[in-house]
């Protein structure tokens, strides 16, 4: 069944509106490419190839990005084509050129500032003095104008179909992060209520698995920021991503709390990775604190309720105290669970009250 699920989230994400547009931009700036490239003066027709090949690269999720990117790797091309040339006038044998063009274009990709460019460095100086070498002028001349070209009509063909915004995805994937949080809580308030040892230990894998849906959100979060900038849909549409990242940082710090949480738990049931108490007393308390969480964390996303359901979790930590200070609990084990409690409360409190 978990497999089935990951063949259909694979198949939705590639066969997204947003990867299916940007399929057909690439195929027509690849086309479109070839078709101006063997038309241009002289020799340079000759390069044709690099044509599409620049269109290829030049095509990217967002507007900027594209410009970004196509200004790089020319400035990358341009400075490995001129080591070419100055290999080649060396007059040394092709077996000294090729690995010195290569080692110094890799050491002068260390420069950060080329960016998207870096690696092209040491591709444009091996093919300048591998495939120019009968005239290298005309080949480097060549190879920039045609992969530029390229990188022209890509970046043009981006603008002409606008990239769409992204900022609706980035807002349902921080949704599902919350509710898979809140599943996740609900999965540890389960293992309260159960008999210990627990059957299995997949709400341990669970939480350990959150960072890396925090990761993919955030990744997305920032693809949806670059898909705004110089994208002329922002004028016409109302989304934002105002709060995204302030929700992305609670979410990261309940994601911390969580995990002391599961290895305090972890320690209480099988020792490991340390010995933990949890007293009797405390269990009941505690799963409902946890259930009261995850029911705030739901109504978090769902925007409706959060002061009653906030209400409810602060009545339940209030109880987790009291139990707390009646039955004289100082097991440090116990404080780990309740500090982590009480700091997911407060953290979801700041939020909650922005919406």
């Amino acid at each position: 069944m978990a497999d089935l699920s990951v063949a259909r989230q694979v198949v939705r994400s590639v066969f997204s509106p947003f990867r299916l547009l940007l399929a057909l931009k690439t195929a027509i700036a690849v086309i479109g490419a070839w078709l101006l490239g063997v038309l241009l003066p002289g020799e340079l027709d000759t390069y044709a190839y690099y044509a599409p090949l620049g269109a290829l690269l030049g095509v990217t999720p967002t507007v900027i990005g594209s410009i970004r990117s196509s200004v790089e790797m020319v400035v990358g091309i341009v400075l490995g084509v001129a080591l070419g040339w100055l290999l080649i006038a060396t007059g040394m044998p092709w077996f000294l050129r090729a690995p010195l063009a290569a080692g110094l274009g890799v050491l002068v990709a260390g420069i950060r500032r080329l960016g998207e460019g870096r690696i092209y460095v040491a591709i444009a100086g091996v093919f300048v003095v591998i495939l120019g070498v009968d005239d290298p002028e005309s080949y480097g001349i060549g190879y920039v104008v045609q992969f530029g070209l390229g990188l022209l009509v890509g970046t043009l063909v981006n603008l002409v179909f606008v990239p769409p915004l992204e900022f609706n995805s980035a807002r349902t994937r921080l949704s599902t992060l919350r509710l898979e949080i809140a599943s996740q809580v609900e999965n540890l308030a389960d293992v309260l209520e159960a008999e210990w040892p627990p059957d299995g230990r997949d709400w341990l894998d669970g939480v350990r698995e959150l960072r890396h849906s925090l990761d993919e959100t955030q990744e997305l979060a920032d693809e949806a920021r670059e898909s705004g900038k110089a994208n002329p849909r922002k004028l016409w549409h109302k989304g934002s991503l105002s709060g995204v990242y302030e929700d992305l940082d609670a979410l990261r710090l309940v994601a911390r709390r969580l995990s002391d949480v599961t290895e305090a738990l972890s320690g209480a049931i099988w020792h490991e990775p340390v010995t933990v108490e949890i007293p009797p007393e405390l269990i009941d308390p505690l799963r409902t604190a946890l259930g009261s969480i995850a029911e705030y964390i739901r109504a978090w996303d769902a925007g409706d309720g959060t002061a009653e359901a906030g209400e409810r979790c602060a009545a339940a930590m209030r109880d987790v105290i009291d139990t707390l200070h009646r039955e004289k609990v100082v097991e440090s084990g116990s404080g780990t669970i309740i500090f982590a409690l009480r700091t997911i409360q407060r953290r979801i409190d700041e939020r909650a009250r922005t919406q």
